[in-house]
């Protein structure tokens, strides 16, 4: 009863703060509250700030000045909600607006979702407290989304150079890992591949694999194939590029890997070829003294048979020799044997086919 009468005391005070010349009918206390954002997203990227705000106003849609209380109801763990303001004084169809921020932390997963709700209560009207059991209320709800991002993360195990004759084929190995934050369909693909079939090179497998990787997974292993062209002219090198990107966000970055092909010439179309030209230089020079010393052995073998057949082709009868009586005997003036007369012993022929032999060689 007393509650009862108390109201009709407050009613009756706030007529009398309206002007006694009022042209309309006054409002009623009361407040309306609405967010320019009900299904705000926090981007939990790594590398960004995990903070959004939304914009939230709060009018008082009566005749009467009025004290508007802002409270909120959240129950996350992992993101904090904050009010810039939570007290307003407005005046008659007066409104405000207030900021209402969402913090967390980076790499939550996308699954997590949580409900909020502004309500808004008059608390007082003009300088008269209002009573709660006339007390005009109104609120908001909203759901905090966690944004989704994509991140991935390439792996081939053997990055060595694959040596590739004239229509051989490779498979190359590898596997892709999801760093983001909800299950993602990635595609591991060869971004060149339109290059390399222009000099000869085919994929019988295709040119791309995709796979379905739950957050924070690893995919099976994969692989694609490459062949070399039919016909290899020359000795060269290639690079094949594979490149692993997420289908849920196109703006992530992406992860690359380059492989080397190397393309041997047949024996028949490269000559000395077949990685002669890797050879380094102080082998070749080795090879080459080796060679040149062979060489010179072999020829002055050949001359020296030469000669040696000419001298037994010319070999002269034996002739006995012929005792000289000492007074046949020739000598100098000084008593001594003359040399010179042994030169009678040998043929300017003989001598000349030693001199053969060296110019031979």
């Amino acid at each position: 009863m007393r509650r009862r009468f108390g109201s009709m005391l407050t009613a009756l005070l706030l007529c009398c703060l309206l002007p006694v010349a009022a042209a309309q009918t006054p409002t009623a206390p009361g407040v309306e509250i609405d967010c320019d954002d009900k299904q705000p997203e926090l981007d939990v990227h790594p590398l960004n700030d995990p903070v959004v705000e939304i914009t939230c106003t709060v009018k008082n849609p009566s005749s009467f000045e009025e004290t508007i209380s802002v409270e909120k109801e959240w129950d996350g763990l992992e993101v904090d909600m904050m009010l810039e303001e939570d007290t307003f004084t407005l005046g008659p169809d007066e409104e405000e607006d207030f900021t209402v921020t969402f913090s967390g932390q980076t790499r939550l997963s996308a699954s997590l979702s949580y409900d909020f709700t502004l309500s808004a209560t008059v608390t007082n009207v003009g300088m008269l407290d209002w009573p709660e059991a006339l007390a005009s209320n109104a609120s908001v709800s909203g759901d905090l989304n966690i944004a989704t991002f994509g991140m991935v993360d390439l792996d081939v195990s053997d990055k060595s150079t694959r040596t590739m004759a004239e229509g051989d084929e490779v498979k190359i190995s590898f596997q892709f890992q999801n760093n983001g934050n909800d299950e993602d369909k990635i595609r591991v693909s060869i971004t060149n591949a339109a290059e390399l079939e222009e000099v000869g090179f085919s994929f019988p497998g295709g040119t791309f694999v995709a796979e379905d990787v739950a957050e924070d997974g690893v995919s099976t292993v994969r692989e694609l194939s490459v062949r070399a062209p039919s016909e290899i002219l020359e000795d060269a090198r290639y690079q094949v590029t594979f490149q692993a990107q997420s289908e849920n966000d196109d703006k992530a970055p992406v992860s690359e890997t380059s492989i080397s092909l190397q393309l041997e010439a047949s024996a028949a179309a490269g000559g000395l070829g077949g990685g002669l030209e890797e050879v380094d230089k102080d082998t070749l020079v080795m090879y080459g003294s080796i060679g040149a010393a062979v060489l010179f052995g072999l020829i002055f073998v050949v001359a020296l048979a030469r000669t040696l057949r000419r001298r037994a082709n010319a070999q002269p009868t034996y002739v006995p020799p012929v005792e000289l009586e000492d007074d046949e005997v020739d000598e100098d003036e000084d008593g001594e044997f003359d040399f010179s007369e042994l030169d009678d012993l040998f043929s300017d022929d003989e001598e000349d086919e030693f001199d053969d032999v060296f110019a031979d060689l």
